[in-house]
């Protein structure tokens, strides 16, 4: 595969028309037509699925269209890295969920568009597990990650936030007036835990230690999801403390005798990594030995 044609084919789906991605590519109909069809050929796949007005993907198309466009962002980065040289210009990937360290994070990232030039900041929200993929694949510079896990995969460095688990339940619930909660307390109880995968064991291990005649409703990757589900009645939420429990309707209660979670920075132990990615680094060391 070529990654001029893997451009096309990104084009095309944008576009969803053969005729408009040609028109944008100052390419002709024929030509791209053409181009897409060899590489059907040479993979072996069928990517679209070709309608009156409209084209479609197929299975095959999506998993291509996915992985294009992870090569074609590793292709744009990679070019800007090699022509930048020294000055600190270009791209930083990093992935996080929704957490207290996410203020370290962008700290940093104003410090380097200040100090930089034309630097261009990709913070994408994901849970643990698209982190260690897109920073397995190299779509990522970096990842932080709440987990228990000892990572022993990647480099790390610890930041200064431990996550505290508890339940988020509407505040005017019986639960909801309680300062803390125990095991006994969530008998019969059905749960909404997140998706996340080490977490999830984890969760499991306690539940089916500690509490009897439980049940698991839902799961969830993102908070906001996970509060309208909570307030929708489907379940009481297992999760970390944020701010936004201080006042509202939802309501968050410490769960007593279950483990903190260590928050991390991660990356790969291998990658050279770009001028943006390696003043990050060095920056966010600073600001962990500083404390500030």
């Amino acid at each position: 595969m070529e990654l001029r044609v893997l451009q096309y084919f990104i084009e095309i789906v944008n576009s969803k028309s053969i005729s408009a991605a040609a028109e944008k590519l100052h390419i002709s109909q024929s030509t791209l037509s053409r181009q897409i069809k060899d590489m059907e050929n040479e993979l072996g796949v069928v990517l679209f699925i070709r309608g009156h007005r409209e084209i479609s993907l197929t299975q095959d198309g999506y998993f291509l269209f996915e992985r294009a466009q992870e090569i074609n962002n590793l292709s744009k980065s990679t070019e800007l890295s090699l022509q930048n040289g020294k000055i600190l210009s270009g791209e930083l990937f990093v992935g996080a969920g929704e957490g207290k360290a996410n203020s370290y994070l962008t700290r940093v990232f104003k410090t380097l568009i200040a100090e930089g030039e034309n630097v261009m900041i990709h913070f994408d929200t994901q849970d643990a597990d698209q982190i260690f993929k897109n920073i397995d694949s190299g779509v990522l510079d970096f990842g932080v990650v709440y987990t228990s896990d000892p990572l022993n995969n990647y480099q790390k460095l610890t930041l200064p936030f431990e996550n505290e688990w508890g339940i988020v339940v509407p505040r005017d619930s019986e639960l909801g007036q309680k300062e803390s909660i125990v095991a006994t307390d969530l008998k019969g109880s059905r749960f909404i835990i997140p998706r996340q995968l080490d977490v999830h064991s984890q969760l499991i291990s306690y539940l089916e230690e500690y509490v009897t005649n439980y049940q698991i409703s839902g799961t969830y990757d993102m908070n906001y999801n996970m509060r309208a589900m909570v307030e929708s009645g489907v379940g009481i939420a297992i999760t970390f403390d944020k701010p936004e429990y201080n006042s509202g309707p939802l309501a968050f209660k410490p769960i007593t005798y279950l483990d903190k979670i260590n928050t991390y920075l991660i990356w790969q132990k291998t990658r050279t990594m770009t001028r943006p990615a390696d003043e990050f680094l060095k920056k966010m060391i600073g600001l962990d030995k500083s404390g500030q």
